[in-house]
């Protein structure tokens, strides 16, 4: 053959392999699973959710943590977005589980073992709030106390695009 067809031949191969490879790539993507977490109840999580949601680094020995609790608790009973708390601590299961009835948490706090897989760091200050999009993306990072008033404003910025 002469260099001529080889090239033809080498081109035409590559062609050919350009959709099945695509196809290669789609099915994988399509069957990786969605990075999911666990709360201490045992119920797991996926970061893509049909909501926004807020994450709260908390402790038992920060004051300022200790007085939002409330307030996230009446954002995660009013259901519009979801809300999950991460001790700061590395607790046991059951001593989290002790911690969310000692301060009435009314929402989902992650287990310490899930803390691996977070797209978020363990922050240098607390309370530390993160809020990602549906898609799963960290779109606010807030240092010191939240309130109602504050999530909701910054909730109503990210969903209308506003900067």
């Amino acid at each position: 053959m002469s260099i001529k067809n080889n090239t033809f031949i080498m081109k035409l191969l590559g062609c050919a392999l350009i959709p099945i490879l695509t196809l290669i790539i789609v099915i994988n993507l399509r069957s990786t699973p969605t990075p999911s977490f666990e709360a201490v109840s045992g119920q797991s999580y996926a970061w893509k959710s049909e909501k926004w949601t807020l994450v709260n680094y908390f402790a038992e020995w920060c004051k300022p943590c200790l007085e939002e609790l409330p307030e996230l608790n009446e954002l995660a009973q009013a259901g519009d977005l979801r809300v999950f708390g991460i001790s700061y601590d590395s607790l046991s299961d059951q001593e989290i589980m002790d911690l969310k009835k000692r301060y009435q948490i009314q929402f989902p706090v992650l287990q310490t073992s899930s803390l691996e897989i977070l797209p978020m760091s363990l922050p240098a200050v607390l309370p530390t709030t993160y809020i990602l999009s549906p898609d799963g993306e960290i779109v606010d990072v807030l240092h010191g106390k939240v309130t109602i008033e504050g999530i909701e404003t910054l909730l109503e910025k990210h969903q209308h695009g506003k900067s």
